[in-house]
């Protein structure tokens, strides 16, 4: 599988890391996974056409993870010339609990956006699906499972493509789930917010990353949705899961790319 960063950072930019987004080749699949702001400038960076991803994968609704989905889903109205199209290419949009509700909030129901709907019609070209933890989805051909962490009714991923595994956790505290859900995969996908000393909110530090290593025993960590905060002691980061599992470490930045 192909992962290229769209986001390795926070809601607050830095020189090379904004918000969440992941793009994933599995075959002929074409997946994002999530969708935050800056995501469809850095696909046109980097000549990845957003009329041909087939599937979105949606951790959790908090901005930094879906602002980007809005403009996704009024531009495959369109054809890459910026016609209205006949045929526009249909989108799978997957996401946890809450899914269906957050769309009709702040599309179907909202007099601003909802011509998204009415003209537009998105839903005749979009899947909408709240997926089940631990149910066991097909991607044609690719394999996805979910399991909810500890964030906010966020959920974290597990793709499996002709043997290769990649699991992203979202945001997410230290959960047990991530751990059950990614054991053994060939890359793991980490969120690391704030160092130790300054740990806030819903998320880890390199402490709780090194003990989810650790357990995962997974054999390339790429660590992922770092606040400015970290910058420029990213090493610690490295040092810490170091001395608790030996495998490659990766601090993400935008636009890096990875073959597994």
């Amino acid at each position: 599988m192909r992962i290229m960063v769209l986001g390795a950072g926070s809601i607050v930019p830095t020189a090379s890391r904004f918000s969440s987004g992941f793009y994933v080749e599995a075959g002929e699949r074409r997946m994002l996974v999530d969708c935050g702001p800056g995501v469809l400038e850095k696909m046109r960076r980097l000549a990845i056409s957003p009329f041909k991803i087939d599937t979105l994968l949606l951790t959790h609704f908090h901005i930094d993870h879906v602002s980007d989905l809005f403009p996704l889903l009024k531009m495959r109205a369109f054809t890459p010339e910026g016609l209205p199209s006949r045929a526009p290419e249909r989108l799978r949009i997957l996401g946890s609990q809450g899914l269906k509700r957050f769309l009709a909030t702040l599309i179907d129901n909202n007099e601003f956006f909802s011509y998204v709907k009415t003209l537009m019609r998105y839903e005749t070209y979009c899947s909408v699906e709240e997926v089940e933890p631990w149910r066991v989805y097909d991607l044609g051909g690719a394999r996805l499972v979910s399991a909810p962490v500890a964030h906010d009714g966020g959920v974290a991923y597990r793709l499996d493509y002709e043997g290769v595994s990649i699991a992203f956790s979202g945001d997410t505290a230290f959960s047990e789930n991530i751990i059950r859900l990614a054991e053994g995969v060939d890359l793991l996908v980490h969120e690391c917010s704030f160092p130790s000393e300054r740990l806030v909110g819903k998320h880890v530090s390199e402490v709780e990353l090194a003990k989810i290593v650790s357990l995962v025993r997974p054999k390339i960590v790429l660590v992922s949705h770092l606040y400015p905060v970290w910058e420029p002691e990213e090493f610690r980061i490295v040092e810490a899961i170091e001395k608790s599992h030996q495998c490659r470490v990766i601090v993400a930045r935008d636009c890096l790319e990875l073959t597994v």
